[in-house]
């Protein structure tokens, strides 16, 4: 099917207070929900009507009575959930019963979409899946290309697009060769809506005006309503509000005249979004109200989320910021649940995988266990032949007896070493099971950090953005914060840029890629921006690299480790504290070393600093790091064929050095620098070098 691309919104609107949860709330907005679709469910109803009323009449338990019960829960997943999913579970039975595999699959795929409409994407994800391998068994094309093409749809709601681009093209290849032009429309929609993900606007608008020629061409006002709803979205990234409010209004005119509940409610979202960005507050009340109203009924977490952070752009922007204040609570708290599933959803992804991967390498273990044992078995075969053939003379008895007793021993001693190396082999997985036990209780750490330590920050950033987008705060009272802001963010990216940087090393491997480069110029790029954080904090940061010194490393490993190591010594110096670079070499290789007389490691503390154990406290302005900075800094000299080592005093302060290659071919002309440092009231620190 068509699947539109809702992208975060920008706003969210103070809807009415809904009726309490009760009996009396469902039986009030379920005809609520009839009266606004009221021109598309008189028709939309006649087919349904139409439908039931050959089913009734067939009441023999075959395969014909399966394909009714699936048609019938497709005409209805848009309009009436409950109903659609008691036709589809019907038609799963059924089809097991009486050995349906095709009537099996869209049963299937009917209780995904069911699934889909309540925003359990996981649910509808395994259901779909059971149907994609049931299809590639069957080797039904046009199945195929159904459900690769929603298989990619749940990949772009999941927000892994790339993923998504995968199946939606495979679709996209199986539909083109068969031409069906109706769903190779909808699969290029859905390209379309992988492309918004990715934020690439320019190739999302090239697919969805290719389904939106079809579609016309065809008179398909149900599809329409999904293409149009994307190319709305891709005005609203391009900032063309005028031209999101138009195709909006279309998409959300073709939903109900189809009748479809969901896409209803998403349209109005959207349209409630670009009326608070366009100043038209009655138009996005109303439409809210009537998005809140059909999303009861449906019961959509998601759409939910989306309407708290609408409603809460639109009381800010009618000045009712209490209102605001409780709908962004609301908002934050569905958001902080929905990234807990996300991080869920993740995890279990990965304990699937692994646990698939550890079933397969068991399966091959057996295989090989079985190609054992029947070759044994083979040349027992051999064996019983050999003796019959023996009794045709003694000579020929004795000599084969002799060769078959060597032949037995050898194959013994084969057995024997074999079964030696499965067993080698086992305690192999043993160790790598609790090697991935060990990463996965890191990468839940990592994700602790990436919730807690780098969002603050943000919401900090957000905060003040925020009032000052709303003339809460003037230029000059925003100006007293952005020295911290600015400092807190740095760190941030410093934190992020660690744990991206030990995540490729942890998942994929960082390969080295050592060249010649000269580390007085590697430093002196990156000293200006570390002294505008040293000049944050009050400390006086120098280096004493007055020559050129060539060395043989992967620079941007070498860049990262003096950047931690100048970083740290920064973030644990207090005010008018010193940090002081040096360095030092021989024949053989260089020595770079980063003194500070700050606060120095405690001595308990000492042996944490370059094991395993991931160790952070916080500096002496309360900055915070994820405490993999010094052990990936040893990782990485130690991968140049070099070694890091420290010295510390409590209270007298640190000193941290490692060594690197010397270049084997010195540079034919050295060259000598001059830094300079340049203090500008407006410019800030910059470093100028000759």
């Amino acid at each position: 099917m068509d699947r539109p691309r809702i992208a975060p919104p920008l706003s969210l609107p103070t809807l009415l207070h809904m009726l309490p949860a009760s009996p009396l709330k469902k039986s009030v907005l379920i005809p609520l929900c009839l009266i606004l679709l009221s021109p598309a469910v008189t028709a939309q109803q006649f087919i349904n009507d139409s439908l039931l009323a050959v089913l009734h009449s067939h009441s023999q338990n075959d395969t014909t009575r399966v394909n009714l019960l699936n048609q019938v829960a497709r005409t209805y997943f848009t309009i009436d959930a409950p109903t659609a999913a008691k036709y589809g579970a019907e038609a799963l039975r059924l089809s097991d019963s009486l050995h349906y595999t095709k009537g099996k699959i869209w049963a299937w795929r009917n209780l995904a979409l069911v699934e889909n409409t309540k925003g359990h994407l996981d649910q509808q994800m395994q259901l779909t899946l059971n149907a994609l391998k049931l299809a590639e068994a069957l080797g039904d094309s046009y199945t195929l290309g159904v459900l690769n093409n929603d298989v990619g749809n749940i990949f772009t709601e999941l927000n892994t697009p790339r993923d998504a681009l995968i199946y939606l093209k495979k679709a996209l290849a199986i539909k083109l060769k068969r031409n069906e032009k109706t769903e190779i429309a909808k699969t290029l929609n859905n390209i379309g809506s992988a492309y918004i993900s990715l934020k690439i606007p320019d190739s999302a608008m090239l697919f969805l005006e290719r389904a939106e020629k079809i579609k016309l061409e065809l008179h398909d006002q149900r599809g329409l309503a999904y293409t149009y709803e994307n190319m709305g979205i891709v005005a609203m990234l391009r900032h063309r509000y005028d031209d999101a409010l138009r195709y909006h209004q279309l998409s959300n005119t073709y939903y109900q005249d189809a009748g479809n509940l969901p896409g209803v409610v998403k349209s109005s979202l959207n349209l409630a979004e670009i009326q608070t960005i366009q100043g038209d507050l009655k138009g996005a009340a109303k439409n809210l109200e009537k998005a809140k109203l059909l999303n009861d009924t449906l019961g959509n977490v998601k759409n939910e989320m989306i309407y708290y952070k609408i409603r809460y752009e639109l009381d800010s922007a009618r000045k009712d910021y209490a209102a605001a204040f409780e709908s962004y609570k609301e908002f934050s708290n569905r958001n902080i649940d929905f990234f807990n599933a996300e991080k869920g959803r993740l995890i279990s992804r990965s304990q699937e995988k692994y646990e698939s991967e550890k079933k397969q390498r068991e399966n091959i273990l057996l295989k090989k266990e079985q190609h054992m044992h029947l070759a044994t078995i083979q040349q027992q075969r051999v064996l019983v032949l050999s003796a019959a053939a023996l009794f045709l003379a003694l000579l020929l008895i004795t000599v084969m007896v002799y060769r078959l007793y060597k032949r037995q021993q050898e194959l013994y001693l084969e057995l024997n070493n074999k079964n030696r190396e499965v067993s080698m082999q086992n305690r192999i997985i043993l160790e790598q099971n609790a090697t991935l036990e060990n990463l996965n209780q890191v990468k839940d750490k990592i994700f602790s950090v990436i919730s807690h330590d780098l969002r603050s920050p943000l919401a900090i950033l957000e905060g003040l953005l925020f009032l000052l987008k709303d003339e809460k705060i003037d230029a000059a009272q925003f100006r007293i914060y952005t020295d911290e802001l600015w400092r807190d963010v740095k760190n941030t990216a410093y934190m992020m840029d660690n744990m991206l940087q030990w995540a490729s090393n942890q998942m994929k491997g960082i390969g080295v890629k050592a060249d010649d480069f000269d580390v007085t110029l590697l430093l002196n790029r990156e000293f200006e921006l570390l002294q505008t954080l040293a000049r944050q904090k009050e400390v006086k940061l120098s280096h004493e690299l007055n020559e050129c010194i060539m060395v043989y490393a992967d620079p941007d490993m070498i860049r990262l480790v003096m950047r931690n190591l100048i970083n740290n010594a920064i973030k644990f110096t207090p005010s008018g504290g010193e940090v002081l670079i040096t360095a030092t070499h021989d024949n053989e290789q260089a020595e770079i070393t980063v003194k500070d007389n700050g606060t120095g490691i405690p001595v308990e503390n000492q042996h944490r600093i370059f094991s395993n154990i991931y160790y952070s406290t916080t500096g002496t302005q309360n900055e915070k790091g994820c405490g993999l900075g010094l052990h990936l800094s040893k990782d990485f000299v130690e991968r140049n064929h070099g070694r890091i080592w420290f010295n510390s005093m409590p209270g007298s302060g640190s000193s941290f050095s490692f060594t690197v290659p010397l270049s084997e071919e010195p540079e034919p002309n050295p060259r000598a620098y001059t830094v300079v440092v340049q203090d500008h009231p407006l410019g800030g620190v910059s470093v100028l070098r000759r």
